[in-house]
């Protein structure tokens, strides 16, 4: 019984440990830095995109369906994009998921997430080219025509 309860609590230990995503009561899993940090390091060789959120946020909510067509744009061997929720409700974070298609990764932030990477106003989104430099932070409203020149641009073109 011993070792059946070690066998199920050590990937448990291991998880925290490394700042791993981890389910929140939502059933969206929640982000820290460092695992979001790991990730945009993994993805070197192509441009990623954060979008930082909330459900609430009218200018989130106009912005997320030009996410969601980059996306389909471009293929994932080029672009990553993750999604950032930083709400506060669980209950509405989870009715927002369930009615918007997204066809990209999202997460809960935790809260150092949001002061990691200055989060001072919503939407933010960062930009990383593919040498995993931050290359954009902009704060509101972006439009997906304006964020895919850009994206073209650190592509070489496309």
């Amino acid at each position: 019984m011993k070792r059946l309860i070690s066998l199920v609590l050590l990937p448990l230990v291991l998880a925290a440990l490394c700042g791993a995503a981890i389910a929140s009561p939502t059933g969206v899993e929640e982000m820290g830095s460092g695992e979001l940090l790991r990730r945009v390091t993994a993805a070197k060789g192509k441009v990623v995109i954060v979008n930082f959120f909330a459900s609430w946020c009218p200018p989130c909510l106009e912005e997320i369906p030009g996410l969601i067509s980059m996306r389909a744009r471009y293929p994932e061997d080029k672009v990553a994009l993750y999604g950032i929720s930083l709400d506060d409700n669980p209950k509405q974070l989870a009715a927002f998921m369930s009615r918007t298609p997204f066809n990209y990764p999202v997460w809960k932030g935790k809260d150092e997430l949001q002061r990691f990477f200055n989060v001072s106003s919503i939407p933010q989104l960062l930009v990383y080219d593919r040498e995993g430099k931050l290359v954009a932070n902009h704060v509101g409203l972006v439009e997906a025509e304006e964020l895919g020149k850009f994206v073209d641009t650190l592509l070489g073109g496309k």
